[in-house]
């Protein structure tokens, strides 16, 4: 008889349109709503963990495309391979009837946020998404501890393992609400996410209220606006510190300052840079910079009163730094987008 130990004890919309270029799964997706932690341990045999998403509440147009999947890991085994998975699922409920699209074996050898690159990414034409990994014994992997658990769900056969290619071959699958056969009550979700682009490159999605779309972006979520902070060198630039302390476990430290406008890139055609330019940094232990944050950051600038209307975010990245025009959302006097790179960072009008 298998035994499950638990102990009590990572999100946001960034479709990156640059000159040229559309790049995939820019839209973090993720279940999660709280700060607190639980780890949960595989012991008996491998087993899998899935988390759910209702593509068509969220906004998502199909053939959508799926490239990453993470989970964030306390303990890992990295001399046994793990598996990550995609299934679509035509009518929601129970993902017995899911259809695989990707696996990949994936060796998790190191504690934090595990992110798997699909070696193909995986094209989504149903309503209903899965991803997870199949875990060996000894992972230990965790899970937010607020809200309901039924769209975790794990499978397993006792004492062996089963074929992922048939989720409904598992012996033991359900959800992790407490009730048969799992039996474990994880009060929240596993800290699964995916990364996903709709189709042809643009999601569409309900305006939050208070929120109105700059022009020519999609409609980002409102941003917690008590979670905040703006920049010491750079007042009136923010960032979410959830995203920085919570989503990212608090593995890196911005930082910001400002840059003579003359720096820049070059400019895209059709849009004026207003306002500071900001060049933004995170540092990781010894002193590492990393070239591409694991999970997208908030970043919100303070335009000009006469601008605010028609105001988006701009990110310039890589080597030579090229501006990508980020969908950006009004909030208050505020402008707000999904930031995945470190660089300069500016807001531009049409």
């Amino acid at each position: 008889m298998i035994r499950k130990l638990l102990q009590r004890g990572l999100f946001a919309l960034m479709i990156v349109l640059s000159v040229g270029a559309v790049y995939a799964g820019e839209r973090t997706l993720s279940q999660n709503s709280g700060t607190g932690n639980a780890p949960f341990f595989i012991s008996g045999e491998p087993t899998l963990i899935l988390n759910g998403f209702d593509l068509n509440s969220i906004g998502i147009t199909r053939p959508a495309v799926i490239d990453r999947v993470s989970i964030a890991i306390q303990t890992p085994i990295a001399a046994a391979s793990a598996t990550v998975v995609v299934y679509q699922d035509a009518n929601g409920g129970s993902p017995s009837d899911a259809t695989l699209v990707s696996s990949a074996p994936v060796t998790i050898s190191s504690a934090g946020v595990f992110t798997a690159v699909l070696p193909t990414p995986a094209t989504i034409t149903a309503p209903v998404v899965w991803v997870g990994f199949y875990l060996p014994v000894g992972t230990v992997f965790l899970a937010d501890t607020s809200g309901t658990s039924v769209l975790t769900w794990w499978a397993w056969t006792p004492g062996t393992t089963f074929d992922v290619n048939q989720l409904g071959s598992a012996a033991v699958l359900g959800p992790a609400d407490g009730t048969a056969p799992v039996g474990i009550n994880m009060n929240g979700k596993a800290r699964i996410t995916l990364e996903i682009t709709g189709a042809g490159g643009t999601v569409s999605a309900t305006p939050a209220p208070g929120a109105t779309s700059a022009p020519g972006a999609s409609t980002n979520t409102t941003p917690n606006a008590s979670v905040l902070a703006v920049y010491a060198l750079c007042s009136a630039l923010l960032y979410d510190t959830a995203d920085e302390q919570i989503s990212y476990q608090d593995q890196i430290n911005l930082h910001c300052r400002e840059v003579p406008s003359w720096q820049a890139p070059f400019i895209p055609a059709g849009y004026t840079l207003r306002g500071v330019l900001y060049d933004v940094v995170a540092f990781k232990a010894n002193g590492v910079t990393p070239n591409r944050w694991s999970v997208q950051i908030t970043h919100c600038i303070r335009p000009a009163a006469e601008d605010i209307d028609r105001a988006v975010i701009g990110s310039a990245y890589g080597n030579p730094r090229t501006w990508a025009i980020l969908p950006s959302a009004r909030v208050g006097d505020l402008v707000c987008a999904e930031v995945r790179y470190p660089g300069a960072l500016a807001y531009f009008v049409r």
